[in-house]
């Protein structure tokens, strides 16, 4: 077994438990049969931001895309697989890490988070995201201006925070905005 693959043969829904809670980033695949709307063989794709599944989809063997539920691709695996999934692991940004507590509020009045965007949010590379959660995505990069603590944006995006701060990690997990101490 290689470094990147993993034995799921307790079940893909156990290991997903387990991504999740090690906050986990990459891109999960494995050849799939039986999987119901798609003929034949295919490739299955599970899109993991911060150990949570982002994207659901497969790809049947002429390439087309279909969009699958979570769930689904869970019973499959449990009676058809377990299956050999592959895990291509997505670098976690440095400052994520730095910024886990920040993020859940235990930080010090003195070095104040502020996030700062460094690259653009391509939506359209979001395949399987809700047009919700593109939206509450955009609401949150829109507000970050490089000044704005996150307490700050907290007050100005008229998201709930838990929200807020969701949103702030899967941006630092896409790698378009880092997190710095001071203004």
């Amino acid at each position: 077994m290689g470094k990147d693959r993993f034995d799921a043969s307790a079940g893909l829904a156990f290991s997903l438990a387990l991504f999740e809670r090690y906050r986990k980033n990459g891109l999960l695949q494995a050849e799939l049969h039986h999987v119901p709307n798609v003929s034949g063989r295919c490739q299955g794709y599970l899109q993991l931001v911060e150990g949570k599944v982002t994207s659901c989809y497969v790809e049947d063997k002429n390439g087309q895309r279909h969009q699958i539920d979570k769930d689904m691709f869970i019973d499959v695996d449990a009676k058809r697989g377990p299956f050999e999934w592959t895990l291509q692991p997505l670098p976690t940004p440095p400052s994520s890490m730095s910024s886990v507590g920040i993020l859940s509020g235990n930080r010090t009045e003195q070095h104040s988070p502020i996030p700062k965007s460094i690259a653009m949010l391509e939506l359209d590379r979001l395949t399987g995201w809700s047009n919700m959660q593109k939206l509450m995505l955009t609401a949150v990069h829109e507000a970050i201006d490089g000044w704005r603590t996150i307490e700050e944006i907290k007050q100005v995006v008229p998201l709930p925070p838990h929200v807020i701060d969701e949103a702030l990690r899967t941006l630092l997990a896409l790698k378009v905005i880092i997190i710095v101490h001071q203004r």
